[in-house]
């Protein structure tokens, strides 16, 4: 081996690790960023739901949409999964009479973040409605592909906040819907998940 052979290895092993550098502040540079999975923790409080979609957010009535999904479940003599309206926001669907999950429905008439700081609206009340002892804000997050949902959460996760109420939240998708109740729970709806976090 001769000095420019040392040379000609030493400087490719340099040109390797600088390619990899510049690689790296390329990637770290990417305005564009999901927030990181939930982390599960165990909580005693309970909680209170809300659903993004897009820029829009909904609180949900779990009690008056287990209600009406056992009446329509009641009604019907099929054990196939069957969809049905649980309130003006969601439709229902029940799997084998065993869970309920939900979708949402005429989401361009839904409040938006905006109408959550107001206390006059029917969102904040149900938001400013939340006990810091006891409560905490659970959102189910729809993973639209783009992103918007998750930049909206962000802002609403930061008003409870900054209110002393703990949130908790979980992605959502046309595949993995959000699931609320079971039906073997019959006398109360008590889907009640630890308190999931995005760290620490």
């Amino acid at each position: 081996m001769n000095l420019d052979s040392l040379t000609d290895m030493v400087s490719n092993a340099v040109g390797v690790l600088i390619l990899l550098l510049l690689m790296t502040a390329l990637q770290s540079s990417n305005p564009h960023s999901e927030p990181p999975l939930p982390i599960e923790h165990q909580s005693g409080l309970l909680p209170k739901f809300f659903y993004i979609h897009s820029d829009r957010i909904q609180s949900i009535d779990v009690n008056a949409a287990f209600a009406n999904g056992l009446l329509a479940a009641s009604e019907s003599n099929s054990e196939q999964q069957e969809e049905f309206q649980i309130s003006a926001d969601f439709m229902g669907q029940r799997h084998d009479y065993l869970t309920l999950t939900m979708t949402p429905v005429d989401t361009d008439n839904w409040p938006t973040f905006e109408d959550l700081g107001q206390e006059d609206t029917l969102i904040g009340k149900a938001a400013r409605s939340l006990d810091k002892k006891t409560d905490f804000a659970f959102v189910f997050v729809e993973d639209d592909g783009d992103g918007a949902s998750f930049q909206e959460f962000e802002r609403t996760k930061q008003w409870f906040l900054d209110r002393g109420t703990a949130v908790g939240w979980i992605p959502v998708t046309e595949n993995n819907p959000a699931y609320l109740c079971s039906w073997s729970n019959i006398t109360a709806c008590r889907y009640s998940p630890s308190h999931y976090g995005n760290g620490g």
